[in-house]
């Protein structure tokens, strides 16, 4: 996709810089020109603003984070398809400088158990507040949990979300691939289908990662990765780091059982454990 800096979105919001760039959509800084202050503008690819399916998907983003409101979720401010200019479909967002979780573990490597609990406990409250809506992610991942320059937690990127209040345009095939095949839950590889357990499971495998400072299966190709997620248990963290006491253990644990009925029921059940734990280790 070519550069768009420096082009006025709407006759509105100036990009200034491009922040991140994926597959589906560029994120650029931009400067909202009508209240003068420092956004996040996601632009969808040229080339998938021709898929319907692509452009309800991109909306459906927006109308899930601006249904939900909490301090650890990116917040979304406006929507919409440029007009005059280059023709696009945008979504506006808080501007959160810093970097992702991905990020920070290439930098830090594994964490403390204290650190790890303090960034899964405010993704797992965030959460709650999506799973109370009736609202899924389905694509929980070190990537789109950013941490500011001040230490704040967000989680962004609810492209892949699902719930009553957004239908359900997405087809399940499409959606599985468009996920992260290392942080897929077994039923969302196996039948297709996720529930708040789903993203239950998938930070159950970021809070393993950050506490071991690597993906429990690796190195092989994405199909294989996904055939052991159905047909193994997750390993123990600390079979990985030995330091890690049987408490740790437990948590990530139940969060990664196969058997989504095993695992807490939602992310309010999931913060629960993570407060007990921390209160634990730290009275």
């Amino acid at each position: 996709m070519s550069d768009l800096t420096g082009e006025v979105i709407d006759g509105r919001y100036q990009l200034t810089r491009v922040v991140a760039s994926g597959g589906m959509a560029t994120i650029y800084a931009a400067l909202d020109l009508r209240l003068d202050r420092q956004v996040a503008v996601k632009v969808m690819h040229p080339h998938l603003a021709q898929d319907e399916q692509f452009v309800t998907r991109f909306i459906r983003e927006a109308k899930a984070a601006a249904s939900l409101s909490h301090p650890n979720l990116v917040s979304v401010l406006d929507q919409g398809w440029n007009q005059g200019g280059v023709p696009c479909v945008f979504i506006v967002m808080e501007l959160v400088e810093g970097a992702t979780l991905r990020d920070y573990l290439h930098e830090q490597g594994a964490l403390s158990v204290e650190r790890a609990l303090q960034i899964m406990s405010p993704v797992a409250s965030a959460l709650a507040a999506a799973h109370k809506l009736g609202i899924v992610h389905r694509d929980i991942k070190p990537e789109n949990i950013l941490v500011s320059k001040e230490g704040r937690i967000k989680i962004a990127d609810f492209g892949l979300a699902r719930g009553a209040l957004l239908g359900n345009t997405m087809t399940a095939e499409s959606s599985v691939i468009l996920g992260s095949v290392s942080y897929l839950s077994p039923e969302q590889v196996q039948r297709r289908v996720a529930d708040a357990r789903s993203d239950v499971y998938s930070l159950g495998i970021v809070l393993f990662e950050v506490l071991t400072g690597q993906k429990p299966y690796q190195g092989e190709d994405p199909v294989q990765i996904a055939i052991r997620h159905v047909n193994e248990r997750v390993p123990a963290p600390s079979t990985i780091n030995p330091a890690l006491s049987p408490d740790v253990d437990a948590l990530v644990l139940s969060a990664t059982d196969i058997d989504p009925d095993k695992r807490p029921r939602d992310a309010g059940v999931l913060l629960e454990k993570i407060r007990e734990l921390s209160e634990k280790l730290d009275p």
